[in-house]
C-alpha cells in the first residue's frame, strides 16, 4: 500500500529503550545497562509488540520541540499583554454604571463561583457513583437524560419572556433559539439509545472495566484532582485577564442622555485571541492527563502479573516527567491541531469548511481524521513516538479504523458509546451551569445586561472542564485500554478487554 502500511501490523516507534536487560546503579535507583541501548531508527513492521516496561523517569529525546516552543512563547505574549492593559486600564466610577463585558463579568463573580463549586460537587457525586453502581447508575441515567434536556429547553425559553426588556431584545431572541439545542439533543440521545441498545451492555462493560482499572490504579484519582485544581486556578486568573481586555474604550454619551461604553476596535481580536489561549490551554492540561493515564494505564495492561512490576505511583511520576519534557511539543502540537481543525467546523459556514480542510491536509503530512482523535495521543504515549508517526501507525491497528467505514463495527460502537455514556453528566452539567449563567447575568447584573450570554459561556466552560478533570479521567482510561487492546490483538494480555471491546463470547463483566 503506497504510502501506508498493510492493515493489522503496528509500527514500532523508533528510538525505543530495550529494557530486556536492567541493572541496579550504585545509588540505589533503577538504570538500564550497556546492552539496553536504543534500538536502531525506524519502524518495524509485521512483529508482534508489546509496549516497554517503564523502569525509570529517563528523559526521553525531546519530540514536536518547536511546538512546546510555539506555546510557551504565546503564554509569555498572553501574559505580557495582560500586564500592559493592566498598567493602561483604570476602573473609575463611570464605567461601573455603563453596561460593558467587562462590568457584567464583575458583577457575575459570585454567580461563577458557585458554578466553580457546583461543578465540583456533581463532578465528585458522578464519580463516586460510578465508582460505587455503574450499572444501575448509567441505566438510569439513560432513562433520565431526555427529560432533564427537555426541562432545560422550558427555563431559558420561559426566562427569555421576563427581562426588563419583555422578550424583545437580541438576547432575548438567541436564548430562545439556543434553548432548541437541548431539545434536538434530548430527540438525537432517544435515536441513538435505541439504535445502538444491542451494544450497550458491552458499553456498560467497557466502563466497569475502566472502574476496575482505576481502582487498581488510585493514583490516578490524585492526578485528575491535581489537573482539576491546576486549571481552575487557571481559569479564574484567565477570568481577571480576559475581562480586563473589555476596559479598553471610552464613554459615549447619546443624544438620549444615556451613557454608553464604546470599545476599542481591537478589542475583539483580542478577546478571540484570549478566548483561543484558553482553549489551548486547557487542550495542554487535558494531553498531560491523558499522556500519564495512557502510560499507566498499558504499564498496568501489560505488566501487571510481571514480579518486577513498578507500583503505579512511580510509573506516573515517570510518565508526568516524560510528558513536561521530551513529549511536551507533542502535547502541545495534539491540541493545537485538535483545536484548529475542530474549532472551524463549529463556526464557519459549510462552503469554507472544505477550504480549511484542504489546507490543512496539504500543510499536515498526515491524517487528519487520526491526528484530530484523542486516541493517536495515547497511542503516542503508550509507543513513545512523535504525533505524526503515531497518527499513520493508530490508523493501521486492525480494531481501530478511523476512516468513514470502520471494518470492525461491533468493537468501535461499543467502545463510542461507553464514552457518550461517560460524557452525558459532563454535556448536562455544563449545559445547565451555562444557561442559569446566562439567564442570571441578563437579569440580575446591572439591571439586566445584554451581555450575559459571555457570562452564559464561561459558566457552561466550568461545567465542562471541572467534570472533565474527573470524568475526563474514566474517559481517558477507556481510551488506553482501547488503544491496549488494539496493540494486543486479542494476545491475552488482558481477557476483560478481550471480552467487552473484542466481544468475545458475548459476555459481560458482572
Amino acid at each position: 500500500m503506497p504510502g501506508g502500511f498493510p492493515s493489522g501490523d503496528v509500527v514500532i516507534p523508533q528510538d525505543t529503550i530495550d529494557p530486556t536487560e536492567p541493572s541496579r546503579s550504585d545509588s540505589g535507583h533503577n538504570v538500564l545497562s550497556e546492552s539496553a541501548r536504543l534500538r536502531p531508527s525506524g519502524p518495524v513492521l509485521g512483529q508482534e509488540y508489546t509496549p516497554p516496561v517503564l523502569y525509570s523517569a529517563e528523559i526521553a529525546r525531546a519530540q514536536d520541540i518547536f511546538w512546546s516552543k510555539l506555546y510557551l512563547l504565546s503564554m509569555c505574549c498572553l501574559f505580557a499583554t495582560s500586564f500592559t492593559i493592566w498598567l493602561e486600564t483604570e476602573v473609575t466610577a463611570p464605567i461601573k454604571l455603563t453596561d460593558s463585558i467587562f462590568t457584567v463579568i464583575r458583577g457575575s463573580l459570585s454567580i461563577l463561583a458557585l458554578d466553580t463549586f457546583l461543578a465540583i460537587c456533581i463532578s465528585a457525586v458522578w464519580f463516586v457513583l460510578l465508582q460505587k453502581c455503574v450499572r444501575p447508575v448509567l441505566s438510569l441515567l439513560i432513562v433520565l437524560i431526555p427529560f432533564c434536556l427537555l426541562g432545560l429547553t422550558m427555563y431559558p425559553l420561559i426566562m427569555s419572556y421576563r427581562d426588563s426588556w419583555g422578550g424583545n431584545s437580541v438576547q432575548d431572541k438567541a436564548m430562545r433559539w439556543t434553548s432548541l439545542v437541548p431539545a434536538v439533543s434530548a430527540v438525537v440521545w432517544v435515536w441513538m439509545a435505541i439504535r445502538t441498545r444491542s451494544a450497550l451492555g458491552r458499553a456498560i462493560g467497557i466502563v466497569q472495566l475502566s472502574c476496575k482499572i482505576l481502582a487498581e490504579n488510585r493514583i490516578l484519582i490524585v492526578l485528575s484532582l491535581g489537573t482539576l485544581v491546576s486549571f481552575v486556578a487557571f481559569s479564574w486568573l484567565w477570568f481577571a485577564m480576559f475581562a480586563r481586555v473589555f476596559l479598553r474604550g471610552k464613554i459615549v454619551v447619546g443624544s438620549s442622555g444615556i451613557s454608553m461604553w464604546i470599545l476599542d476596535q481591537n478589542s475583539w481580536a483580542l478577546g478571540a485571541w484570549y478566548i483561543f489561549m484558553y482553549l489551548w490551554t486547557w487542550g495542554v492540561f487535558s494531553g498531560v492527563q491523558r499522556f500519564s493515564t495512557s502510560t499507566t494505564v498499558a504499564q498496568w495492561y501489560f505488566y501487571r502479573q510481571e514480579l518486577n512490576h513498578l507500583p503505579s505511583g512511580s510509573i506516573l511520576s515517570f510518565a508526568l516527567i516524560r510528558s513536561c519534557t521530551g513529549f511536551s511539543g507533542t502535547i502541545c502540537f495534539a491540541s493545537l491541531v485538535a483545536l484548529l481543525i475542530r474549532l472551524p467546523l463549529l463556526v464557519l459556514p459549510r462552503r469554507l469548511i472544505s477550504v480549511v480542510v484542504t489546507f490543512f491536509a496539504n500543510l499536515i503530512p498526515g491524517p487528519l481524521n487520526a491526528l484530530v482523535n484523542p486516541l493517536t495521543l495515547s497511542f503516542s504515549a503508550i509507543t513513545v513516538q512523535p504525533l505524526l508517526p503515531a497518527s499513520r501507525g493508530i490508523s493501521n491497528l486492525r480494531y481501530i479504523d478511523l476512516g468513514p467505514n470502520s471494518s470492525y463495527e461491533n468493537s468501535w460502537s461499543a467502545y463510542r458509546l461507553s464514552k457518550i455514556l461517560l460524557s452525558s453528566a459532563r454535556a448536562l452539567t455544563a449545559l445547565a451551569l451555562g444557561f442559569g449563567a446566562w439567564v442570571h447575568a441578563a437579569q440580575d447584573v446591572n439591571g439586566g445586561s445584554l451581555y450575559g450570554y459571555v457570562v452564559g459561556m464561561m459558566g457552561g466552560a466550568i461545567g465542562w472542564v471541572v467534570l472533565g478533570a474527573t470524568e475526563g479521567n474514566l474517559s481517558m482510561i477507556v481510551d488506553s485500554a482501547f488503544v491496549s487492546f488494539a496493540i494486543d490483538q486479542g494476545k491475552g494480555h488482558c481477557v476483560e478487554a478481550d471480552r467487552q471491546f473484542g466481544g468475545i463470547n458475548g459476555q459481560v463483566i458482572d
